[in-house]
């Protein structure tokens, strides 16, 4: 049943509480008790004392709020602050060899969700707007907020939530501070230890006016993840080739299996510098430098079949028409390949803020910030192939791990190649914003204050492709050139995914990329082509330097985008009886420009029809600049509201609109032409108009403070998006002298529109009035329950947003004097996580993953504490499949990790 969309009522109900409100800080300040300045302060710090200040932050804030906060400088709670972000209600992770990279929040990926540093935007190169969190070390982490509600101020372009991550700063730590802290960490896929060390320091001078804090971070971490995969299944396919002269017909056959053996490298480098000055009570200047340094390099060996629908000559389907077992004929074939990778990723960020307090009731803070990420993958990845003609039987009738059976997988002297390429993107995102921010004081009434300002920003993303030239890397198929037996070495994988039941094959061949391509290179590789074909490759060998990746000028891309917004937040406060009300009430406007710019092929003419009737387009030789340019504007308002109705016991609601402008690689301006009739002209590109996601949104929270360390809440939360993009096909006239011409273009377009609907439990509860020892333990414990409802559903087809699953989490902690521990239990539910495969065919869906992580230390006194870790330490797999249940795309085992180290604290 489709829920009634929120509109006016819940207006009228959040105006109705707005006679008045103000910030809850306003409020506290307003009702706290004169501080005797004799009194000694006592801060608690480690698991207690950062579950109690970020309690106090969902407690006070203006909105609908979840906080995360380090229990020490230098000490997060996961080896990740996406593995952290992870236990908040609401809050999902995608992972990446086995560590959070990006986060879904209630039900909106990672492309829905805005994650800022100290209030600003972070460069990526991830091609599109999500942040990869893999790239910033935890140990520079003070805390993060997830705004799950918006309020004017708080930065537009996030329908999911906001997420703001803070670091450190001198004049918060007050005098002199030093961390530091080494460990290792065991792989056990890798079997490899690898070290990961931190430190910190901090100082003030000149009577606290003065701050300097540096920070820095190391990490090396060496892995393995066995996968075994298909890259999507044929639908509606006839097998007509069965040696038992049967017809199969509309079956589902997957196109291929490989299994792959990944070995990679991470290295992280991380660093800080922070510079205050505060000149009088009034003023603080901050002037702040973040960089990260992330260098990833990976070996895959692949055991490889393309299954052929032609040459199979044997099949078992199941209930559903999928082919669970197949037999190919000996004119398929067995490949080899190698890729070897190799990237380095580069953020640089520096900032300046000035906070003003100009008058007792008015201040004002400015904020300038520049941030620049640059990932040199051009020329870093290779793809190469070598094989033989072969026969084959896969069978996946017992599920687990496929078994493939093939003939003499080990003979060295019956290979031939097939590929040869070097590729990769060099990618570039800059980002400059300017902020000014006032509040004004006010106390007429329930009018507490009010907040103003505004904003802007100026993003690029470029991205330009590199590949080997086309005439090399497609030169050597059909397995034509015999490759030396010397090449190659006996490989075996030592237990191939024993996380699972199956019988996989643990041997093959491998060889190294670059020494392939050196062969082919030379005279004794490209000479056994025909004397024509040999000729030509040596021409183009000579002409574009081997298999060396060029600049594929015609692919790259360049996207500017400007934001300029300015903001008004009204804040209001007052009773209702005994019960406390606070009310903020505001609109932003903003207004975006973008310019797309690229290279494309000119469409010059069209040429036919030939005798099947074919037109084929008639293209510039060279490429031709492109450049499109779109505007638009939006007003978003925001309301919301809380009342404290008994004592500790709060009740909010929020009601906004909200946009998430289409990702900047979905604004390529370059289309490519193809061929065919007169009726069935196809092209391909992206869109440079398309317009942002347009969310109307409620909430509706209730929430229990009863102890220091403990709450309950339960949340209801609702999102009408219209605009939502998916790829669409429309049509276009092209005139050329031949005359007009229609083309059918299938890229991104605002299509569609959803509703989502969800539901988050949350209980956080310290047993502290156990008797000892009994007294430290605690528990956290939440879960999420969202669903859609999509006008482009069908019944046979249902497709739900990427990133929508529900998600369970519990953790159990126990805390006495110098002994922490604490276990960690998340579960994700199945969600999609991508609308179609790499091969454009049908979306890919994650099964169930539940995740356990335990933690443990000991203070051995008050400078030196020793820890443990143990990250998926029951070595859960990942499984993704198809459309169907057993339409199975890939099982990943990354393993478990464990680490030991110290910390140090002056």
């Amino acid at each position: 049943m489709q829920l009634a969309k929120p509109k006016l009522s819940y207006l009228s109900m959040a105006i109705m509480l707005s006679l008045g409100a103000t910030s809850n800080s306003f409020a506290a300040q307003d009702q706290a008790p004169a501080i005797d300045e004799d009194v000694e302060t006592i801060t608690v710090t480690g698991i207690r004392g950062s579950l109690i200040r970020a309690m106090d932050l969902k407690k006070s804030s203006d909105g609908i709020v979840d906080a995360i906060s380090a229990e020490d400088i230098g000490k997060f709670p996961d080896q990740n602050v996406a593995e952290s972000l992870q236990r908040i209600s609401g809050v999902a992770i995608d992972r990446d060899g086995g560590e959070g990279q990006k986060i879904s929040v209630r039900g909106l990926g990672p492309e829905f969700n805005a994650v800022l540093v100290n209030g600003r935007t972070m460069a990526s190169v991830s091609g599109g707007r999500a942040f990869s969190f893999d790239t910033l070390a935890a140990e520079l982490i003070n805390g993060a907020e997830v705004n799950k509600t918006q309020t004017a101020k708080l930065q537009d372009g996030s329908i999911g939530a906001t997420v703001n991550i803070t670091t450190h700063r001198p004049l918060d730590l007050n005098g002199f501070k030093a961390v530091a802290s080494v460990k290792s960490t065991y792989d056990e896929m890798s079997e490899e230890s690898n070290p990961t060390f931190s430190g910190l320091i901090s100082n003030t001078f000149a009577d606290d006016k003065f701050g300097v804090l540096a920070s820095f971070s190391y990490s090396d971490r060496d892995t393995r993840t066995d996968n075994s995969l298909t890259y999507g299944y044929y639908g509606g396919t006839t097998l007509d080739s069965l040696t038992s002269g049967e017809v199969l017909e509309d079956v589902y056959m997957p196109q291929n299996y490989d299994q792959i053996v990944k070995t990679e490298n991470r290295e992280r480098t991380s660093g800080t510098l922070v510079f205050q000055y505060k000149p009088s009570d009034d003023l603080v200047i901050t002037a702040d430098a973040l960089y990260s340094e992330y260098d990833v390099s990976y070996r895959e060996d692949i055991l490889a079949h393309w299954f052929e629908v032609g040459n199979t000559v044997a099949a078992e389907l199941d209930e559903n028409r999928t082919v669970v077992r197949l037999t190919s004929g000996n004119n398929s074939a067995t490949d080899y390949l190698n890729r070897l990778s190799v990237t380095t990723t580069e953020t640089t960020a520096f900032g300046f803020n000035a906070d003003w307090q100009i008058t007792s009731d008015f201040n004002l803070a400015a904020d300038v910030s520049y941030s620049k990420a640059e990932s040199n993958g051009g020329n870093g990845t290779t793809d190469t192939v070598a094989g033989f003609f072969n026969g084959y039987t896969f069978d996946n009738s017992q599920g687990g791990v496929p078994t493939l059976d093939f003939a003499e997988n080990l003979d060295k002297n019956i290979l031939g190649a097939n590929w040869a390429s070097i590729f990769g993107d060099d990618i570039e995102d800059e980002i400059s914003e300017v902020r000014l921010d006032a509040e004004w004081v006010l106390d007429q009434g329930v009018l507490s204050k009010v907040n103003f300002g505004t904003a802007f920003s100026d993003r690029t993303l470029s991205t330009m492709p590199t590949n080997t030239h086309t005439s090399i890397r497609n030169g050597w198929g059909g397995y034509n050139v015999q490759l030396p037996a010397s090449l190659f070495t006996d490989f075996n994988a030592d237990g191939f995914l024993s996380a699972e039941s199956g019988n996989p094959t643990n041997d093959w061949l491998i060889f190294d990329s670059y020494e392939y391509m050196a062969f082919l290179e030379s005279e004794a590789g490209y000479g056994q082509l025909d004397p024509a074909d040999a000729a030509a490759m040596k021409d183009s060998l000579d002409m574009y330097n081997g298999h060396t990746a060029l600049d594929v000028k015609g692919q790259s891309y360049e996207v500017n985008e400007e934001t300029t917004a300015v903001y008004f937040d009204a804040y209001f406060q007052g009773e209702i009886g005994e019960m406390p009300w606070q009310v903020v009430a505001g609109v932003r406007y903003v207004e975006t420009t973008t310019k797309s710019s690229g290279y494309g092929e000119e469409l010059l003419d069209m040429s036919g029809p030939d005798a099947t009737g074919k037109y084929v387009p008639v293209l510039s030789e060279d490429i031709v600049p492109l450049s499109v340019t779109s505007d638009y504007d939006h007003v978003l308002p925001s309301i919301n509201a809380n009342i404290e109705v008994v004592e500790d016991v709060f009740i909010r609601t929020a009601f906004s609109e909200s946009i998430t402008r289409p990702t900047l690689t979905e604004l390529s301006p370059a289309l490519s032409y193809g061929e065919g009739k007169i009726d069935s002209l196809n092209a391909s590109g992206g869109n440079p108009y398309l317009k942002p996601y347009e969310s109307t949104n409620f909430d509706l929270s209730l929430e229990w403070y009863f102890d220091d360390a403990s709450y309950a809440s339960a949340a209801y939360y609702t999102k009408d998006i219209d605009n939502f993009i998916d790829g669409g096909n429309y049509s276009e006239t092209v005139s050329v002298p031949s005359g007009d011409f229609v083309y059918n273009v299938s890229g991104p377009e605002n299509l569609n529109s959803t509703e989502i609907d969800g539901f988050e439990i949350a209980f956080q509860h310290t047993l502290t009035y156990l008797p000892a020892p009994f007294n430290g333990f605690g528990i956290m414990a939440n879960m999420t329950f969202v669903d859609s409802e999509s006008d482009a559903d069908t019944a046979e087809k249902p497709l739900p947003l990427p990133g929508l699953g529900d998600s369970q989490n519990l953790v159990v902690f126990y805390e006495q004097d110098a002994f922490q521990f604490r276990v960690a239990y998340n579960n994700r539910d199945e969600f999609m996580q991508s609308t179609s495969n790499w091969a454009g065919g049908d979306p890919i869906y994650v099964d169930d993953y539940s995740q356990v992580d335990v933690s443990g230390s000991y203070d051995i006194n008050d400078n030196f504490t020793v820890f443990v870790e143990g990250i998926n330490v029951t070595n859960e797999v990942t499984r993704k499949r198809g459309l169907l249940p057993n339409h199975t795309i890939s099982i990943a085992e990354t393993g478990a990790r464990y680490s030991v180290g110290v910390r140090a604290n002056f």
